[in-house]
């Protein structure tokens, strides 16, 4: 047991003799955390005093009355959206009775016409147009002028309802494009692009009389 014990003596101080000369050749290394590891402290805040002008609006208090205005406001936007909508509804019918109620507003004012003299009236010559217009109103005589076998009427403003009237009893028909109370004395012809004064003769009734 003796010689056991002195052989493992001298392996304990061979290996203590083998880390001390690993200790004296590596020294020991201090290990520091990386600059980008360290802790970066915030740099404190200065202290700000309010001014005069933000206690004089209310501080924070301010933003505070400021929203709920806009609450308020917002909520009479949302009452009056709603009595508006309450009194369309209520005011709102059937499109039938709607119609019937504005037709019965307007009253028409055209005078009525005999459809079988206009259509009889159509058929007349110029010559017997002519007459008519003036024996009936010399007013709208001055103002017929015969564009080739028809007759035209032309307003610079709109005309009395009684005039129309009696243009429209004698045959005459409105041409939105011309601007005037045409007559076809019988000669129906369908519309053209050309303008009818350069294709046609025209005059006056009223100064070929007068002259």
């Amino acid at each position: 047991m003796s010689l056991l014990a002195a052989l493992d003596n001298l392996k304990v101080g061979f290996l203590c003799r083998q880390l001390r000369f690993q200790i004296r050749r590596f020294p020991l290394l201090r290990f520091y955390p990386s600059p980008s590891r360290r802790r970066r402290i915030p740099p404190a805040r200065p202290l700000v005093v309010p001014s005069e002008a933000y206690a004089h609006g209310g501080g924070l208090a301010a933003p505070l009355s400021r929203e709920g205005r806009r609450t308020e406001d917002a909520q009479q936007s949302r009452k009056k959206k709603t009595t508006k909508t309450t009194s369309q509804k209520n005011n709102s019918g059937t499109p039938g009775q709607i119609r019937t109620t504005e037709q019965s507003e307007k009253k028409d004012t055209r005078l009525p016409i005999d459809a079988e003299a206009q259509k009889r009236n159509r058929t007349l010559p110029t010559n017997k147009v002519l007459e008519l217009l003036k024996s009936i109103n010399p007013g709208l005589f001055n103002l017929a002028e015969v564009v080739g076998k028809w007759v035209w009427v032309q307003f610079r403003e709109t005309p009395a309802p009684e005039l129309r009237q009696i243009l429209a009893q004698l045959g005459f028909h409105w041409n939105r494009e011309r601007q005037a109370w045409q007559h076809p004395c019988g000669q129906f012809r369908l519309r053209g692009f050309q303008d009818p004064h350069e294709k046609y003769v025209s005059y006056f009734p009223a100064d070929v009389t007068t002259n």
